[in-house]
């Protein structure tokens, strides 16, 4: 059954309650590429959502919860602030995960948790090039899962070599999760494994859509191995909202900023 847009932002709002409780109609909006105002509109339609969920106080939430959010106790099934903070970035990645997306995953440590929340319903294809993340796509029951060929290489627990075809050499995956070890504004994006330098290279300049995952305390570090400036990127999803500095470099250079 085709999805109409409004039932699939409902249904990604969704998702989004059951891992942190509550989200902000502002965040919503980044998360969904949409304005406010159509959310408004979504929550107070006709149309029946995966749960029932309702605007209070700026906050979109369950009705299922208790409406006072300053007091209300954490429940067995919602993530307390600490835990929540953890999966900020998996947690908005997934749910820019859409049916029938060929998505390429990088090697970094938010990868297997990020596939792990999307939801299971949803049709994928990843592309990947890490043991890990390969275990991760395995278990959704709807992703197809396509693991780029090589030498294994323990350090990085991947799999790669230069002088073989790579599967990115025929495919355009149409999103990329990038992962950083620091992000700055003069030596920009970088990672310290020079082992996954040419496949992250190579996934940015293959991908339609770059999406770089990278905390805001990566922001100002710089690590060995240099992929690309920022401005190289498309969207950026972080857990708390960048310096005054780098959300003008973001407005400047097209690149939107999720948080």
């Amino acid at each position: 059954m085709i999805e109409t847009k409004q039932k699939e932002r409902l249904r990604r709002l969704s998702e989004c309650l059951k891992r942190s409780g509550r989200i902000h109609l502002k965040e919503a909006a980044r998360i969904l590429e949409v304005s406010e105002m159509t959310i408004r509109r979504d929550l107070s339609a006709d149309t029946e959502g995966p749960i029932p969920m309702s605007l209070l106080g700026g906050y979109i939430v369950s009705v299922t919860q208790p409406a006072n959010l300053a007091t209300q106790e954490p429940q067995a099934d919602v993530f307390t602030p600490d835990q929540t903070e953890e999966l900020y970035i998996p947690n908005l990645a997934a749910s820019m995960v859409t049916e029938d997306d060929v998505i390429f995953f990088d090697n970094g440590i938010e990868m297997a948790t990020l596939i792990s929340l999307i939801p299971e319903e949803i049709n994928f294809t990843g592309i990947c090039y890490s043991h890990n993340v390969f275990l991760a796509l395995s278990q959704k029951k709807n992703a197809t899962a396509l693991l780029c060929g090589g030498e294994y290489r323990p350090k990085s627990d991947s799999f790669y070599n230069p002088s073989l075809p790579s599967l990115l050499d025929s495919i355009n995956p149409k999103k990329a999760f990038i992962s950083a070890a620091g992000v700055h504004g003069n030596f920009g994006v970088t990672c310290y494994n020079l082992d996954d330098l040419p496949m992250k290279k190579k996934a940015m300049e293959k991908s339609i859509r770059k999406i770089l995952l990278a905390p805001y305390n990566l922001f100002d570090e710089v690590a060995t191995a240099n992929m690309g400036e920022l401005s190289q990127f498309d969207v950026i999803v972080t857990n708390r909202q960048l310096s005054d500095e780098y959300e003008t470099y973001c407005r400047n250079g097209f690149v939107k900023v999720i948080y």
